[in-house]
């Protein structure tokens, strides 16, 4: 069984967490292209000399960004909890474990190297679960924009004649 595999039989037993995070942080990468997108839209209509939708076109962007920071506060909390509850089942079975070795398996072992063993990697687990799923799921709904994208990587990496097409086009 991969290292892997065994992190995600943890995960697996809070799934209302887990989907939570990744939801909370797609969401939460999705408002950030609301802002661009009003931004346009006051531009088109201040150059067209129409200024019948600032208001709203303004505090559609507001919305956006407390929505944003609403997702990722929510985020935050959820994946701490969700953290915090995998790295106690993943300490009680390590201990639950330890306590079932026979008495030679500590023999053969320094205390220290017991010690750093649980520790560093319990720790390991644990900054994955801190750090590693939200950066993932923050990144996914930035790769559909990256490669299709108005100005993204497909668009950039197209030859000069192709890619001023594209930005007619698009």
């Amino acid at each position: 069984m991969s290292t892997i595999t065994r992190v995600f039989a943890y995960l697996r037993r809070y799934p209302f967490f887990a989907l939570g995070t990744v939801g909370c942080a797609v969401v939460s990468t999705l408002m950030i292209a609301v802002f661009p997108k009003v931004t346009q839209a006051v531009i088109d209509q201040v150059r067209s000399g129409r200024s019948e939708n600032l208001l709203r076109y303004s505090l559609i962007a507001l919305g956006a960004f407390f929505l944003r920071d609403l997702f990722n506060a929510i985020r935050i909390i959820l994946n701490n909890t969700f953290e915090q509850k995998v790295i106690f089942d993943l300490r009680s079975d390590v201990y639950a474990h330890i306590q079932q070795l026979p008495l030679t398996w500590f023999d053969n072992r320094t205390t220290g190297d017991i010690m750093t063993r649980l520790l560093e990697d319990v720790t390991a687990v644990e900054r994955m679960l801190i750090d590693g799923i939200p950066f993932i799921a923050a990144f996914i709904p930035e790769v559909p924009e990256a490669s299709i994208g108005r100005r993204g990587l497909l668009s950039q990496m197209s030859t000069p004649p192709t890619r001023k097409r594209a930005m007619r086009m698009s």
